[in-house]
């Protein structure tokens, strides 16, 4: 199965509205299938006990293609606070400490691979990737500054050519 087959099948959490917001999180590499579980339970006992001001927040998370980690929180009922925000940071850098990886490298563009892979680049590189054959104007990309849930749904994985990513094609 493809990485855009897989896309088609990802599954969101179902218990949270379209409105929900989300962070993702986002790993150079391939999370292995023991890290993979091992941050799916530590997420489970996360993202069940947060809170904000003393109120649980509706919250879920995923772990899509082992290698992005998204946490969600649906503010209808009550708003996630600076602190809760925080407390989200701070397991984050857990995971990232525990596991030796980074998860907050926001120069990085992943994208789908012509055989159907995710590869990383840092952006200043995506204009040489194209030039080397490694992406084109149609690639699959991650746009992980998507804000809600309704957005990953509609606009996490688009062309390049279709998002922010394209003014890196030079």
């Amino acid at each position: 199965m493809t990485m855009i087959d897989q896309a088609l099948t990802v599954n969101y959490p179902s218990h949270l509205a379209d409105g929900a917001r989300v962070w993702i999180y986002q790993c150079t590499r391939e999370f292995t299938g023991a890290e993979s579980k091992a941050i799916a339970e530590a997420c489970e006992r996360f993202t069940t006990d947060w809170a904000a001001h003393g109120k649980n927040l509706t919250a879920g998370y995923g772990i899509y293609f082992n290698r992005f980690i998204c946490l969600f929180v649906d503010e209808t009922a009550h708003n996630a606070s600076g602190c809760s925000i925080d407390s989200s940071v701070h397991f984050i850098q857990e995971i990232e400490r525990s596991l030796k990886v980074s998860l907050f490298g926001r120069t990085d563009v992943a994208y789908v691979t012509a055989s159907g892979e995710i590869e990383t680049v840092h952006m200043n590189d995506v204009s040489r990737a194209k030039e080397l054959g490694h992406l084109n104007g149609e690639s699959i990309v991650f746009n992980n500054l998507v804000a809600t849930l309704g957005e990953m749904k509609s606009g996490w994985m688009v062309p390049i050519s279709s998002s922010w990513h394209a003014r890196l094609l030079r």
